[in-house]
């Protein structure tokens, strides 16, 4: 062999050994790249595992619970959202609604409705029995506690503060009903004042030491719109002769939304808002409930739900109230100063149908929640 073939020979022997050690250099030592928009959490040693994780919808209106809720509300630290599931157990969900877990192993059997204290330490719960005789029961959620109230309360409401509620009593001997205050668990009561209605609605007035209270709203019987302090004083009439009439306050207690039917009898719903002495009314031109309202945080905006797909000829809010139909629901913003009112959906992104009630905002107002009593389940709207 020439001595240029083994020069050659050599040369190529040289190579294919630096080939072969750059190789096992490369798999041994060279740093794994993640891809680009992985997020390795802090202070957390174990690796996420990725396949539990689920995508944010980039959807408008999508799903925050993956079954019925009952009485959701954001938590008190204002990252969760708390409800309770079919089974009755109170659960917590992220505000993407995709993990959820029980918070509680207390079941509450035949649960109807919750009212959410103000700090959200506390809960009065609606229950039946024999979907005859229903009852109110106290959870407190940081003790873990619940408390029976007397069978005799009908309705009830929270005070402006965690400690205090504000219920209608049916006295059982006499058939009337009266105006209570008393400690969150009935004790310590007080009467306000004699009803002269036996089914009525009632709210503290935000800010305020007055209590708001009105007849329900039928379609075919005036509502008497009133206020009377905590003391049970000075009684005073904001708003009366309307029908079908419901009311809502700001955070405020310096405007309050009303639904009411155009006459007695009514088959049409307009909502309007006026001061908390009940003048200056406004019509705001969307005829829908204050049901399917709710406030923001500056006391000027409200977001609603617009039912559709009412029946013609039905006497609202009667009909609507007994479960006669249900609605196929667009998406508005409205500014109650002016009066203009803006698409939160465009028709084209909603699929589905909903029947939109229970809204509440998140902390900073970028989300919208809803449950829809089509099929009880938690939504969320982009804002």
């Amino acid at each position: 062999m020439s001595t240029l073939k083994k020069i050659f020979f050599f040369s190529l022997f040289i190579l294919f050994l630096s080939l072969l050690f750059w190789g096992i250099y490369t798999l041994s030592f060279k740093k794994t790249e993640l891809p680009k928009k992985t997020i390795i959490p802090l202070n957390n040693s174990a690796s996420p595992d990725l396949s539990k994780i689920t995508a944010v919808s980039s959807a408008k209106i999508s799903l925050a619970s993956d079954e019925p809720v009952i009485s959701p509300t954001l938590s008190n630290t204002g990252d969760k959202i708390w409800y309770f599931g079919a089974s009755g157990e109170l659960k917590e969900t992220d505000l993407v609604g995709s993990v959820s877990k029980k918070l509680t192993e207390k079941k509450i059997i035949s649960l109807i409705s919750g009212f959410w204290s103000p700090d959200k330490s506390k809960i009065l719960l609606k229950t039946n029995k024999d979907s005859i005789e229903s009852y109110f029961l106290l959870f407190d959620v940081k003790n873990d506690q619940l408390t029976m109230l007397n069978k005799s309360i009908t309705e009830i409401s929270w005070q402006a503060v965690s400690s205090k509620i504000i219920y209608k009593y049916l006295d059982s001997a006499n058939k009337k009903s009266s105006l209570n205050v008393s400690d969150a668990d009935g004790k310590n009561w007080k009467k306000i004042l004699d009803l002269t209605h036996n089914k009525i609605s009632f709210a503290q007035i935000p800010r305020s030491g007055l209590i708001s209270f009105w007849n329900n709203g039928d379609a075919y019987y005036p509502t008497a719109f009133q206020t009377v302090s905590l003391l049970g004083e000075d009684t005073k009439s904001l708003y009366k002769d309307s029908f079908g009439a419901d009311y809502l306050w700001d955070n405020s207690g310096s405007h309050v939304l009303v639904s009411q039917t155009d006459v007695k009898g009514g088959t049409k719903i307009q909502l309007g808002v006026m001061n908390y002495n009940g003048g200056e009314y406004k019509n705001l031109g969307l005829p829908t409930f204050v049901s399917k309202c709710v406030w923001s945080k500056d006391n000027k905006t409200v977001f609603c739900a617009l039912p559709g797909n009412i029946p013609d000829n039905s006497i609202l809010p009667n009909d609507y109230k007994t479960g006669k139909f249900t609605t196929a629901d667009t998406f508005w913003k409205i500014d109650t100063a002016t009066g203009e009112k803006s698409r939160l959906v465009e028709t084209s992104d909603i699929s589905g149908t909903f029947d939109a009630s229970d809204f509440f905002l998140n902390t900073d107002e970028s989300l919208l929640f809803f449950v829809n009593k089509i099929d009880k389940k938690l939504y969320k709207i982009i804002l």
